[in-house]
């Protein structure tokens, strides 16, 4: 029984020993970051959060999935506050245990953020990606002359489709005649501006038509035609507060429009307004067109 025991106790010993020798040589394989490289980690995970989603139910192109596909799960924290947080977690972890691999997921990243960012309206801009590859330098990372190559555009270029989701809108929304074919597929071939312009002046030419007068425009137009003293175009009797309101209401509403879109999208260089707030233009204008169609004069 000594002589088993003994033979048990010699076995073990190495077996020991070299799970103490195989768990220090990992640590010493560990990075330990400085304040500078957790500074520069934080805004890379800053921009790469302006690139891909932290996870996604409809989308596949997420963080959460590419870890998984790459089998880094492990990287990303089990618990976090919010997405900037958790960026920066799975990056700290992964520049500590397995820094190449930073390189290799940002090549794979990019390429992709640059197409969906694309069909969503928001395109990468050069500026942005040499930024990310700014910070990728202050961690040992060299992408500048890749990035580079992909001749990113410099400045937003002027048209610009917008996402399949708010073209899906103006499906199930049905613009008013007057505004079809045209205003739409200015809107959908990304000539925002125009088409939003396009509209309103396509409303103001009606309502010189309808009333015939062609002596005046904009505001002035609208001031005059849709005046709750002595209307043009009238919606109702104007009995009752409730109905002089209304008339008052619209004519005022037309008047701000010209004003504001139609002279401010008349000019040149008038900056290029977001999709969402084009699309809520185009509506808004459909809406006016359908009330002029029930006036009663």
């Amino acid at each position: 029984m000594v002589s088993v025991e003994l033979v048990d106790s010699t076995y073990i010993q190495p077996n020991n020993f070299m799970k103490k020798k195989t768990r220090k040589k990992i640590a010493k394989k560990r990075i330990t970051v400085t304040a500078p490289q957790a500074q520069a980690i934080r805004a890379l995970a800053e921009q790469l959060g302006k690139l891909i989603a932290l996870s996604g139910f409809r989308s596949s192109f997420s963080l959460t999935t590419v870890a998984k596909e790459r089998g880094l799960s492990k990287y990303l924290p089990k618990k976090t506050a919010n997405k900037k947080e958790s960026f920066y977690e799975f990056l700290r972890n992964l520049y500590c245990q397995k820094p190449r691999t930073i390189k290799i997921l940002v090549r794979e990243i990019l390429p992709k953020a640059i197409e969906k960012r694309h069909e969503k309206g928001d395109p990468v801009l050069e500026a942005e990606a040499l930024e990310l590859s700014i910070r990728l330098k202050t961690l040992g990372i060299d992408l500048e002359s890749e990035i580079i190559a992909m001749n990113l555009p410099k400045e937003r270029p002027k048209t610009v489709p917008p996402p399949i989701a708010i073209q899906k809108i103006l499906d199930a929304y049905v613009l008013h005649s007057s505004l079809l074919p045209d205003c739409k597929k200015m809107f959908i071939e990304g000539h925002i501006n125009e088409s939003v312009r396009k509209a309103l002046e396509r409303f103001e030419k009606m309502i010189q038509d309808l009333t015939s007068t062609h002596d005046k425009q904009g505001p002035d137009l609208m001031a005059y035609v849709f005046n709750e003293q002595n209307p043009k175009i009238k919606f109702n009797n104007l009995s009752t507060s409730q109905e002089i309101n209304k008339q008052l209401g619209f004519k005022l509403t037309t008047m701000g429009l010209m004003h504001w879109w139609r002279n401010n999208l008349s000019h040149g260089d008038e900056s290029q307004i977001s999709h969402h707030d084009a699309i809520g233009r185009l509506i808004m204008v459909s809406n006016l067109f359908h009330e002029v169609d029930g006036r009663i004069i």
